[in-house]
């Protein structure tokens, strides 16, 4: 999923050569696009994946993928107004014979290859599975600028891609969620509102989601150390 405006990291934008879209900011010397893309297109057990993104970054897009990505590249399809509308344009361009699907998002580039395969080895025993990485900070319900309440973290964690479904049943949710005009940003969230289970596997603290201009910083961090590690 490319097909977000950033516009929150543009915001942050000071300098000209600042201003490419988030799907496109480098990341240790490639856009950002190309490591995301590539955690789900070297995992053997993906056959195939479609990119959803503005169609005037098409190009670019197709220009920033590793040969390997480019490969499985099966279409690109138009981003939607919302997150929820691209990811629903993508599932209709997916091959005829899919049974499963993970749905991931190109601001998280620095999920591993273990948590690819966590996610699909979960997909055997359940027809939808997310991440989860528990919450360790404090937290409060928070109404203009005074804190309402204290929430117990206990069972609360954050939520992170890829998720994965059995294809028929995250069609059936997205369906029913345009019917009913319901939106979320989390795919997971609509198989819930079916009234279908939803199950967690362990994410990654390193997973992070790319957001403002510092956290580029931060995932160039993690991908450097685990390159490092990599060659020791």
């Amino acid at each position: 999923m490319a097909g977000g405006s950033g516009e929150r990291f543009a915001g942050e934008a000071a300098q000209a050569d600042h201003r490419a879209p988030k799907q496109l900011a480098s990341l240790r010397g490639r856009p950002m696009i190309a490591w995301s893309a590539d955690v789900v297109a070297n995992s053997g057990r993906v056959t195939s994946f479609v990119i959803a993104t503005a169609p005037e970054l098409e190009a670019d897009v197709r220009a920033a993928l590793s040969p390997p990505a480019a490969q499985k590249l099966h279409a690109f399809v138009g981003g939607g107004t919302t997150r929820q509308e691209s990811v629903f344009n993508a599932l209709r361009a997916l091959p005829e014979d899919v049974t499963h699907v993970l749905i991931h998002d190109a601001a998280r580039p620095c999920a591993s290859p273990e948590l690819i395969e966590r996610v699909l080895d979960a997909l055997a025993e359940h027809d939808a599975v997310v991440p989860a990485v528990a919450a360790t900070d404090t937290l409060v319900r928070d109404y203009q600028g005074r804190v309402e309440a204290i929430i117990d973290r206990v069972h609360v964690a954050g939520v992170q891609t890829p998720q994965g479904f059995r294809f028929d049943l995250i069609v059936r949710a997205h369906r029913e969620a345009r019917a009913r005009g319901f939106h979320s940003s989390d795919d997971g969230s609509l198989v819930l509102a079916l009234g279908e289970p939803v199950h967690t596997v362990a994410g990654e603290r390193t997973n992070i989601k790319i957001t403002f201009r510092d956290d580029v910083a931060i995932a160039e961090a993690i991908l450097e150390h685990r390159r490092n590690g990599a060659r020791t």
